[in-house]
């Protein structure tokens, strides 16, 4: 968690941008419009800082994961369904064959969601989606039977004697042992959920957090880590054989992200 010096000094960075600090005036975009249904991808800088925002209805701002975001506005319009998000991607299947000493790699693990910092002043405010979760982990792969075998088995025979008798006796006729059924993959760990500190101010209107079935004054935010992965099925022995088993080692859980939430409309009364 963030020290009560570290969040007052956060504060008073945002403060001083908000107040059209000089400084950074050229860093800043004068207008950022995104479409209907748009998707809108942040630069290799993965920060957007602008004076006016809008994001048209189901328009999206992709931050990339793997580094730190940020996005500012000192004028924020935000239509229904708008969605902001810095997710990490979902782990990919294992591939290949898995034998008993060797094999595949697990199931890939989920990306990590991205670290984002977003400070906005909320003119109108729809419903806005805040994502940062980790990607869910990629499924493992099965492990292959082994050959079926056949079992022991009873049967019956004739033959004559040394007196010419017929004579009738019940034998054991071996069976073939099977072959070892192969193991199979785990599935892959879950990104964790990337960090988010929030910041807002509004002219009045007043922003209700994670109710999903509000579509006005609404903001959602998910943070949470990625679902591991299915792990595959073992492979089944033969007659006599071993059944596989699932490699399982390194298996984590993943972590959510952290959220630090500011209403900075509270904090200049």
């Amino acid at each position: 968690m963030k020290t009560l010096l570290q969040l007052k000094t956060a504060l008073a960075a945002v403060a001083t941008w908000l107040c059209f600090a000089p400084a950074s005036a050229q860093s800043i975009i004068p207008k950022l419009e995104i479409k209907k249904n748009q998707v809108y991808i942040a630069d290799s800088t993965n920060t957007i800082r602008v004076d006016t925002l809008i994001m048209h209805d189901k328009a999206t701002i992709q931050f990339d994961p793997g580094k730190y975001g940020v996005l500012e506005a000192r004028v924020a319009i935000i239509g229904d369904k708008c969605i902001v998000s810095s997710k990490g991607k979902d782990g990919k299947r294992s591939v290949g064959t898995v034998g008993r000493s060797t094999g595949p790699d697990p199931g890939e693990d989920g990306e990590n969601g991205g670290n984002l910092s977003i400070a906005l002043h909320l003119e109108k405010l729809g419903k806005l989606t805040i994502d940062t979760r980790g990607g869910d982990g990629g499924p493992g792969i099965n492990g292959v039977n082994g050959k079926t075998g056949t079992p022991d088995r009873r049967e019956t025979q004739t033959y004559k004697d040394a007196s010419g008798k017929l004579q009738t006796v019940t034998v054991t006729v071996p069976g073939e042992t099977g072959t070892d059924g192969s193991d199979a993959t785990r599935g892959g760990n879950g990104g964790h959920g990337g960090n988010l500190m929030f910041m807002y101010s509004t002219n009045g209107l007043i922003p209700v957090f994670n109710h999903s079935q509000r579509n006005t004054n609404s903001i959602v935010i998910l943070s949470t880590g990625g679902r591991n992965g299915s792990n595959g099925e073992p492979g089944k022995g033969g007659y006599n054989a071993r059944n596989g088993d699932v490699r399982d080692s390194g298996l984590r859980d993943s972590l959510d992200g952290r959220l630090d939430l500011v209403n900075l409309n509270m904090k200049a009364n």
